[in-house]
């Protein structure tokens, strides 16, 4: 059986680099635990679809279209945490119990092996950049209970603020279908002193005393925002501040909030 070539050795075959560069990138990836092909594309000598043709020839493990291929049957089969935690989702099924899971890294046995597991199902990994998965997460896997109340982040909030999101979960939870009402940018419902904007996977919520506290995940952000605030503009301070962690219909939907709905700071 003929030897699995090398990354560097594939991308100088195909002219990509020379043996230079790789010996160059090597150098830089010493001590670390960066990929060599992250480096590559940071040090400006190959692009993303030039690695992942490569990554593809070295595994022989094929690239798959998400936004082409995905089916609807799936969209349940993996929670968002777990797609996250991962960097993998769901595509499609095949015969058998075959499940085709697209991921970033489809060489890693013990996230195949978990979802194996979790899902009842056979794994298929298949090769997808990060940002693509990322985007279809946000866009296929619905957001649901178990993503909030999960062993990644319920175990890093703090008592005080783990209480307050479960008071405004079951306040959404239990009188969506009687005070909620569709509003131009999203949702609003209310219960008591209580009153919640839900949008784009994030909420606000205003209490009677003033405090604001946002709850939800950005997209480019590592783990759950449960923040509470003092007044509306201590919010869009945050949400400047925290631009690049939000797509931009969540930005967007959150300076409407904290600039159209909220009190701001003496009212």
């Amino acid at each position: 059986m003929a030897e699995k070539k090398t990354l560097g050795e594939i991308l100088v075959h195909k002219n990509l680099v020379s043996a230079k560069d790789i010996d160059n990138a090597l150098r830089i990836q010493t001590g670390g635990n960066r990929r060599l092909g992250y480096i590559l594309i940071k040090m400006g000598l190959i692009a993303d679809d030039q690695l992942f043709e490569a990554l593809s020839d070295q595994q022989g493990i094929p690239v798959v279209d998400i936004e082409r291929e995905f089916s609807s049957e799936v969209e349940r089969i993996l929670p968002r945490y777990l797609c996250r935690k991962y960097s993998a989702i769901p595509v499609s099924m095949e015969e058998k119990n075959v499940l085709n899971l697209a991921m970033v890294n489809p060489l890693d046995q013990e996230a195949i092996s978990d979802i194996d597991n979790f899902t009842g199902l056979l794994v298929k990994p298949l090769l997808a950049k990060e940002k693509d998965i990322a985007n279809a997460i946000s866009t296929h896997i619905p957001f649901l209970a178990k993503d909030i109340f999960n062993p990644l982040i319920y175990s890093k909030l703090a008592q005080a603020v783990t209480a307050l999101a479960i008071v405004l979960l079951v306040a959404v939870c239990f009188y969506v279908y009687k005070d909620i009402q569709i509003e131009k940018y999203g949702y609003v419902s209310t219960s008591g002193e209580l009153t919640v904007y839900s949008n784009h996977e994030t909420m606000v919520g205003v209490e009677g005393n003033g405090a604001i506290s946002l709850i939800g995940h950005g997209p480019y952000a590592k783990g759950f925002y449960s923040v509470v605030f003092d007044n509306s503009e201590s919010l869009k301070a945050f949400i400047d501040n925290k631009k690049n962690n939000f797509s931009d219909a969540q930005y967007q939907w959150l300076t409407w909030v904290a600039e159209n709905k909220l009190p701001a700071k003496g009212k």
